[in-house]
Order: C-alpha cells, then sequence, then structure tokens
C-alpha cells in the first residue's frame, strides 16, 4: 500500500519509494518505542497537500480511532510538516490540527534521498501533556541517525527510552544494549555485558530469528521471569537485503500488571459487599411484606408499600453495582431498571401508563445513585398514585440534560395536576425529594403543577 500511496506523489522515483518502504520500518519502531501516533507523509503536485503514506498506530493512548493511511495533510493545519519539505530542517513542538479535529503537537524529521533531496517526513504526534517524556534535541538526533543509515551504534540509540533495547546483527549476536535493557538482564542474574552473546543464549521468548526475519515484526509477546513481567517484541530493520538488525524491545510491565490485579481485587470485593446489600435489602423488603400482610388498616398499608418501593429503589442500584463491580454507573441504566422494577410490582394492571425516557447519559457514583434512585422512585410512585386519579392511562417522561456543572433531571406527567402548596405541607415522599436534592445531591428542586395539564418536577444533581 505504501507504494500505491507514493505514487500519488509525482516528485519520487522508483528508488525513492523503496528508500521509503525501508523507513517505513523504522516509523513502526519509533511509534513502539515511544508508544505515540508516527506518520510517513510525502509531498504531492499540489505545495499545500501532502500525503500520509504509512501510519504506525500504537496499541494504546493512540491520538486517532482508525488509521489514516493515504489521507491527505493540509499546510494551513500542518505548517510545521511543510516548512520541513521546503527547508530540509526538523520541526520541534509545533502545533497542528489532525484530520479528526484535534489540536497536537508534532516533531518532523526530513527523509532525504541519495543526493540530499527531502523526499517525506517522519512525523511524531503527542498531546501538550506528552511533551516531558521526551528530550527534543535527543529525539530529534537519533531518530534522524536512524532514519538516514539505521546504524544501532551506541551514540545512536535513544537513551531517554523507558523500553529495554537489544540489537542483533545478522549472525545474530548482540552489539547494542541501551541502559534499560542492561537493568532487566542484571535483575535477571547476568553479572556481565551480554555485548557479543549469541541471540539463543539471552533470548527471553521460545522465538527464533528465523520465525523473526519471516514475519519483520513478531507480536507483543507477555512474560513472567523472576517477579517481572515483560512484553516482549521483535522489529528487523535495514537498509540493504544483506545488511540487517534484528531488534528486541522489552518493556517491564510488572508495575501496570500488579495494579491490574489489584483493581481485578477490589472489583471483586465491591461486587461482594453490593451483593450482600441488596440481598439485605430484599430480605427487609420481604419481612416488610409480611407485617403488610398482617395489617388491616388501609393507610398503615399504603405507608409499608411506600416503604417497600423506597427499600427496592436502593436493591436495584446495589443490584447494577453487584454485577459490574463498579463503584460507578450510568445513568440511564439505573432510571430504567428502577422503571422496570416500580411498573412491575406496583402499578395498577387495569391502567395503562406510558412511559418515556430521554436525553443524555453519564456515569454517577455509587452514592449519588442511590440517592437518585430515591428521588425517581418517589416522584414516579406520586405520579402513579396521585397524577392519574380517575383516568385509565397516562402518561410520565423523564428527561436527562448533562451540563458542565450541574445536571438536571425533570420528570412530568400530563395528569390531573395539583395545588403544590398544600401539597408540600403535607407529603412525607416530597420531604424527602428535597432532603436528598439538596444534601446529598448538591442541587436544587422545583415543582410546577397546572389543574388538568399535570405536574412536572426538575431537580439538578452537582457533577462532581
Amino acid at each position: 500500500m505504501i507504494k500505491n500511496y507514493c505514487k500519488m506523489c509525482s516528485t519520487l522515483t522508483s528508488l525513492d519509494i523503496e528508500k521509503l518502504e525501508r523507513v517505513a520500518e523504522t516509523v513502526s519502531i519509533l511509534s513502539s518505542i515511544l508508544n505515540m501516533d508516527v506518520f510517513l507523509d510525502c509531498p504531492t503536485k499540489d505545495k499545500d497537500r501532502a500525503v500520509v503514506v504509512y501510519h504506525a498506530r500504537p496499541e494504546k493512548n493512540s491520538l486517532y480511532s482508525k488509521r489514516i493511511d493515504g489521507e491527505i495533510a493540509h499546510s494551513s493545519r500542518e505548517p510545521a510538516v511543510f516548512r520541513t519539505f521546503i527547508t530540509g530542517l526538523p520541526s520541534k513542538n509545533y502545533k497542528a490540527i489532525t484530520q479528526e479535529e484535534q489540536q497536537v503537537f508534532q516533531n518532523i524529521i526530513p527523509v532525504f534521498n541519495s543526493i540530499q533531496e527531502t523526499i517525506g517526513v517522519i512525523i511524531v504526534e503527542y498531546r501538550e501533556s506528552q511533551e516531558h517524556e521526551f528530550n527534543s534535541d535527543m529525539f530529534n538526533f537519533t531518530a534522524t541517525k536512524l532514519i538516514k543509515d539505521i546504524d544501532f551504534s551506541r551514540s545512536r540509540i535513544p537513551e531517554f527510552v523507558k523500553d529495554g533495547i537489544v540489537v542483533f546483527n545478522q549472525d545474530g549476536v548482540v552489539t547494542y544494549i541501551n541502559k534499560t535493557a542492561e537493568k532487566i538482564y542484571a535483575s535477571l542474574g547476568f553479572e556481565k555485558s551480554i555485548i557479543g552473546e549469541e541471540f539463543q543464549n539471552i533470548i527471553l521468548t521460545k522465538t527464533t530469528i528465523v520465525e523473526i526475519l519471516k514475519r519483520k515484526q513478531e507480536e507483543p509477546i507477555d512474560i513472567s521471569i523472576s517477579n517481572m513481567i515483560l512484553t516482549i517484541s521483535y522489529f528487523v530493520t535495514s537498509l540493504e537485503e544483506d545488511n540487517y538488525n534484528i531488534v528486541m524491545l522489552i518493556r517491564d510491565i510488572t508495575k501496570e500488571k500488579n495494579n491490574e490485579q489489584e483493581i481485578l481485587v477490589k472489583s471483586m470485593v465491591i461486587k461482594e459487599i453490593h451483593h450482600r446489600v441488596k440481598n439485605n435489602l430484599q430480605t427487609i423488603a420481604s419481612l416488610l411484606r409480611i407485617q403488610k400482610r398482617r395489617v388491616e388498616n388501609e393507610e398503615t398499608k399504603k405507608i409499608l408499600d411506600e416503604t417497600i418501593n423506597r427499600i427496592l429503589s436502593i436493591a436495584v442500584t446495589h443490584e447494577v453495582l453487584s454485577e459490574n463491580g463498579m463503584d460507578s454507573l450510568s445513568i440511564k441504566t439505573i432510571l430504567q431498571l428502577l422503571y422496570k422494577n416500580f411498573f412491575k410490582n406496583t402499578i395498577d394492571k387495569m391502567k395503562k401508563i406510558e412511559f418515556n425516557m430521554v436525553g443524555d447519559d453519564f456515569i454517577i457514583s455509587s452514592d449519588k445513585a442511590t440517592s437518585v434512585a430515591l428521588v425517581i422512585n418517589e416522584l414516579i410512585q406520586n405520579a402513579v398514585h396521585y397524577a392519574f386519579s380517575g383516568r385509565t392511562e397516562g402518561k410520565i417522561d423523564i428527561i436527562i440534560e448533562k451540563k458542565t456543572f450541574f445536571s438536571k433531571i425533570t420528570v412530568s406527567d400530563n395528569g390531573v395536576g395539583m395545588n403544590v402548596e398544600k401539597y408540600r405541607e403535607n407529603s412525607l415522599g416530597l420531604m424527602i425529594v428535597e432532603r436528598l436534592v439538596t444534601d446529598k445531591l448538591g442541587g436544587s428542586f422545583e415543582i410546577k403543577s397546572k389543574l388538568n395539564e399535570g405536574t412536572t418536577v426538575e431537580f439538578e444533581i452537582k457533577n462532581k
């Protein structure tokens, strides 16, 4: 594909294209080493347009949703690229706008042919927060040397790289090892330098040279050795078919894997806690149902029903949390489950109640989720019990709006309406709602109602 894209660039010769195909291998190495998006761009007939002939996209932390090989770069959006095309000089820390409308920073390195013409550029893109991860002068020196002749002599390898680098010549003998790799091998019991050692004596996986040469680039392999977890990958780099190097990259991911394990354990503990809380709440609800059967007073039965619904609304939250093992959840998920649970257990089957929920989805903490569940339960409960009195059907709408500092939830019905002030004086449910919104959710609460037009309740949730 690189050759096809290069043919779009009228200035390139067949020899230029061959060199760019070899340079693409180095682009892959730089991307793996830096864990950043790295591109190979070439000029076109139009002086203000270039084509991306190769995009090395890291497995993690890519700035792009997909590879952009073959797409056009414009001088107005990437001025540093075209500066380097014209001057043949590296460009450092220039702002640019990507094809996906993101602002990034670029380091650009020219690629020359045999007569010192600029036939392409290497572009490393990163966020402003990543600038501190490497020294620009060091990067430009070492990267330029890599691109020009891929000679892995000591002075030409980036020592700032976090990965361990071991380089073998075509005879399978170690010709270079950086400081990171030295530390790794020292921790494995290698007291002396491994320079001059043969491939089979210091290799950390079962991969053979034949396999590496066949595939040119091996998929990363995770291994556990001597209390460490390492990711090993191999690359073949060369400018001549009979003169190549094999590069082994070693990344110590022990800390990362240990963190993942801690998160997994924490998740399992959280799931178990929420599961037990849910079961305990359901047990309490069952006990209240038993008590309700022994009660003859209708007002008492009503109070017990309301209490059971409140308990079950909390239980729904813990049910979701027990399934995903997280301490947060989607606002829409909790509201949908709450609706299904409430309507399944409570609504008079003779009434046709339509429920609609629209708007934004966002993540809230378990503590806020419980409060939101209680608030929504009360509002739905009140609407079902009072809004449709004397009616056989009705509609309840919930609108969710995600905003910068506060998010808003609106619950409305098309019921009979009510006297808001009178309702405020006598409603325990409304008192619970207002207290939860102001004390637990850090927001405000407003209720509006018109006779025969329905009731609308709006409340806010502080985002942080």
